[in-house]
């Protein structure tokens, strides 16, 4: 059983003192034995994964009693991990707020596609579009990317389907390009090599793909608040935003597109595992580990976890924030 996770390549973390099975081994763990909780993320190189590793570990330290156990696991990104989530490969995901919408209302990339209703736990940060290139390669605006080898991020991302929607904002589309469609994991050297001329990624702010190459000859695409206004008015989930100034050092405000990311789970996970879940999220030693996590980690807050929401809030979760006097004045919930 070991042999076939690792085949999977599945990323995992188990908390293994906390979940009370010390000394089992890890592929004992992770092989069925105990019931898993599967978190789907994203990349090693984004903010999905420090912050979906935070949220099992913090979920597991209140299973200790319960003979189950949190994981966080890699994936491709807010496309794939609804898909997971329809066949049940996973129980809860992090999900850009617009591709939520977009799987809501089966339009692509989900046209045709049997999606199960999703659920939201809770808003957790924004993210922001990052689409960073060589100052060598003489691009300073969207249009300049025409003819440029970039990176769009692999399929299956929200990145993608955010750059598809800028490129036509801006009159161009995929194919005007020399895309890519890879992580930035496995682009960061080639950027560096001078083999691309930019890479794009729809994450948290500061991005440590970014973060571990940036320097003075790199620099951020602006996305011009004026497009991204009408960007807005035609994806209302999509909302202009900037990229504040020293996010990385030496850059600017940039302006740029921003959506928030969602913690979701099917609508058919049970009332009070959902309940337990978003009371657990919200408790002191959970923060302490999102803000360790990432510097995001510190914009995770109650006060903020119904912002950008575009799918209506699990029961379980509703119970939570109606017992705290945190959903909308009238009781109106999203």
């Amino acid at each position: 059983m070991c042999g076939r996770w690792l085949k999977w390549g599945i990323v995992v973390w188990v908390w293994i003192s906390l979940a009370g099975i010390s000394g089992l081994p890890i592929c004992t763990a992770i092989s069925g034995e105990m019931p898993l909780f599967r978190i789907g993320t994203g990349g090693l190189m984004g903010v999905y994964y420090p912050i979906g590793r935070a949220l099992a570990k913090g979920f597991s330290s209140t299973w200790t009693t319960h003979g189950r156990v949190a994981v966080a696991q890699t994936s491709g990104g807010s496309v794939a991990n609804v898909r997971a989530l329809a066949k049940k490969e996973i129980e809860a995901a992090l999900v850009q707020a617009d591709v939520a919408f977009r799987a809501l209302k089966g339009i692509k990339p989900f046209s045709g596609e049997k999606i199960p209703s999703l659920q939201a736990i809770a808003s957790l940060y924004p993210e922001r579009l990052q689409v960073l290139v060589r100052r060598d390669a003489g691009i300073h605006g969207v249009r300049d990317l025409k003819n440029k080898t970039v990176s769009l991020d692999e399929s299956g991302s929200g990145t993608l389907a955010v750059m598809r929607i800028v490129l036509d904002a801006y009159g161009l589309t995929e194919t005007d390009l020399e895309p890519v469609y890879l992580k930035p994991e496995f682009t960061i050297e080639s950027l560096a090599q001078r083999r691309l001329d930019g890479i794009s990624l729809m994450s948290g702010t500061p991005a440590p793909a970014i973060a571990q190459i940036m320097s003075p000859e790199f620099s951020l695409v602006p996305v011009e608040p004026e497009i991204a206004a009408a960007i807005h008015q035609r994806h209302p989930y999509l909302l202009p935003g900037v990229i504040p100034a020293d996010t990385y050092p030496g850059i600017p405000e940039i302006p740029t597109l921003e959506v928030h990311a969602v913690l979701v789970v099917r609508e058919d996970v049970d009332d009070a595992l959902v309940y337990e879940l978003t009371q657990t999220l919200w408790n002191a030693e959970t923060r302490r580990l999102l803000q360790a996590a990432h510097p995001l980690g510190h914009a995770i807050t109650m006060q903020s976890a119904l912002h950008g929401l575009t799918l209506a809030l699990h029961p379980g979760a509703v119970q939570f924030y109606r017992q705290h006097n945190a959903l909308p004045e009238g009781d109106a919930i999203p």
